[in-house]
């Protein structure tokens, strides 16, 4: 967390020297325009997940893609996929898999060979979100950056992947891995509160934020090992996610310029 403060303190350092910069003669002078683009962005994020995902996993990065369309009246349209995944951050490994596992303590799976197959267990979140928002200019000099605010709906699905580290633990290969992989599927609803910032070169658009998501889902699966809930059951899921992300404008601009001879 206080690597990405960092970096985005960074990085409004860094366009906010943008209006002064000189480059082959020239000086970038004026105001701003509002301006109207499609564009696409990639972000990254780390996620804190809460309810009954927080009971089941630890944090997580988040790894999104999106398109989207900006107005000049500073309205946003986007498509959001996101990609989720944790490393051995399965909270309940030991219960699930207690059928499987052996009980001395060192939470180790039988291999084929009759030895110990080490396991890791870490979730994997998809999810396909459409989203719609405003910025809100905080300058005169600059109408397409200010706050931004984005809301949204969605579907989310999240499991748990199994890899065997030692020895291959057959038990939790193929088939036999969906017996154990507790995955789940809804609807989620999305929020994001931020800063966007639309330079007037295109390598200097960017956007950091906090997001939450609040997700109704229920297991895909008809049978679960060790799964002591009914399978109707629909849990409620949320996630907080710190996010930053670099915007790739299709339509470029020109900027007002001053030569010097």
């Amino acid at each position: 967390m206080k690597h990405l403060v960092f970096i985005s303190l960074l990085l409004v350092s860094f366009t906010s020297l943008l209006a002064q910069t000189k480059e082959n003669g020239e000086e970038i002078v004026g105001q701003d325009k509002p301006i109207s683009t499609p564009f696409c962005s990639a972000a990254i994020g780390w996620t804190f997940p809460d309810g009954e995902m927080g009971k089941r996993y630890e944090s997580f990065m988040n790894l999104n893609a999106n398109f989207g369309w900006k107005t000049k009246k500073n309205f946003v349209w986007m498509l959001e996929f996101g990609f989720g995944f944790g490393s051995d951050n399965v909270k309940n490994k030991e219960d699930i898999l207690s059928g499987i596992m052996t009980n001395d303590g060192t939470e180790f799976i039988i291999s084929k060979e009759g030895s110990d197959a080490g396991v890791v267990a870490y979730n994997r979140n998809l999810s396909l979100v459409g989203k719609v928002g405003k910025i809100i200019p905080l300058s005169k000099k600059r109408p397409n950056s200010g706050l931004m605010l984005m809301a949204g709906i969605g579907g989310l699905q999240h499991q748990i992947i199994y890899q065997s580290t030692l020895e291959i633990a057959e038990q939790l290969e193929g088939d036999y891995a969906l017996l154990y992989d507790r995955q789940m599927r809804g609807v989620t609803l999305s929020g994001f509160v931020g800063y966007m910032h639309m330079g007037k070169k295109n390598f200097s658009n960017f956007y950091v934020g906090i997001e939450f998501n609040q997700a109704w889902t229920k297991t895909t699966r008809i049978y679960q090992i060790n799964y002591n809930y009914s399978y109707d059951k629909i849990f409620q899921d949320r996630m907080w996610t710190i996010k930053a992300g670099w915007m790739f404008p299709f339509f470029g601009r020109d900027a007002d310029k001053v030569y010097y001879y």
